[in-house]
């Protein structure tokens, strides 16, 4: 078996000289014949995408042809042909090819999102990036991967363009998350013909617990920065999320540490203590009572099952 690392290799975008965080545009790593498609070369994505890993940003994957499998926090989606597959920051993927993959992967932090379409919904709004609705995948129509193949062929020619102004690729990229949004809205109308539109409420919780879940383990924490009781914000989530708001934060704890179980050789001790959980034997209980097994059982019969 091959060693385990101590930590999941997380990668982060290049810096980038201007004060408007960067948004990098690359193909797949098995791409063919598509070298001299644009005036200058798309870059191969320089990091490896066939191991587990995480992301300090967003990422949309426009896959135009292509055959295999994208794992996403332990739930496999088989890729057969034209799709959209979405990621936000944390969360551990791997993609594994079976044939060669045409397309792209837009990589792109919040900031560089907000600062160029201010007005637009929040990224936490957007249903397939919200994990808890795992949405992550639109599956297109020929029509629909037209469409957006001559978005992002017209965008990647602008971003390789030293002479144009990013501000265009800022744009563009507010016109695809809404095209996406249109199309996740109309396909889980199809799937549910009277569902539940996710409040602001609920899209600034998720967004708060995504980026603190590791600090602030109780509901008054975020209650009270969204000027709201804790009661309440339970009823809420309860009512769009199928789950209490303590039980949220629990789940997030508890991704975490599976990823850290599965992926790292961290112990058990010291898995609690990277989620903040001061007492191991009470991370042991709760992950017992939520799984039905220890945290080694489980980091074992994971293991065992991938391999």
């Amino acid at each position: 078996m091959n060693s385990v690392p101590d930590s999941i290799p997380i990668h982060s975008l290049p810096k980038s000289p201007s004060k408007v965080p960067a948004l990098k545009i690359f193909r797949f790593k098995n791409s063919i014949g598509v070298e001299n498609e644009l005036p200058v070369s798309l870059p191969i994505t320089p990091l490896p995408t066939d191991t587990p890993h995480r992301h300090t940003y967003y990422e949309i994957l426009f896959v135009e042809e292509g055959q295999g499998f994208h794992e996403i926090d332990f739930h496999s989606y088989n890729i057969q042909g034209a799709g959209l597959h979405f990621l936000t920051p944390g969360q551990v993927h791997l993609l594994t090819f079976s044939t060669s993959f045409q397309g792209y992967i837009v990589a792109f932090s919040e900031d560089f999102y907000t600062f160029y379409n201010p007005v637009n919904q929040p990224l936490s709004q957007l249903s397939f990036f919200q994990p808890a609705r795992r949405q992550p995948i639109i599956t297109l129509s020929e029509h629909e991967k037209h469409y957006f193949h001559n978005i992002l062929e017209n965008m990647v020619e602008d971003h390789l363009n030293p002479e144009i102004d990013q501000s265009l690729a800022g744009k563009y990229l507010g016109l695809l998350l809404q095209k996406c949004a249109f199309l996740s809205q109309k396909n889980h109308q199809i799937e549910d013909s009277a569902p539940l539109s996710v409040p602001e409420l609920v899209g600034r919780f998720q967004e708060m617990v995504e980026k603190n879940f590791r600090t602030k383990h109780e509901v008054q924490q975020y209650a009270q920065e969204l000027s709201v009781s804790p009661d309440y914000l339970s009823k809420i989530i309860r009512k769009y999320l199928g789950k209490s708001s303590q039980e949220y934060i629990l789940d997030k704890l508890l991704l975490e540490a599976k990823r850290l179980l599965v992926f790292t050789n961290l112990s058990s001790k010291e898995i609690a203590y990277h989620i903040q959980l001061d007492d191991p034997s009470y991370f042991g209980r709760i992950f017992k009572k939520k799984t039905g097994l220890t945290p080694n059982e489980y980091r074992d019969q994971v293991r065992k099952s991938a391999i």
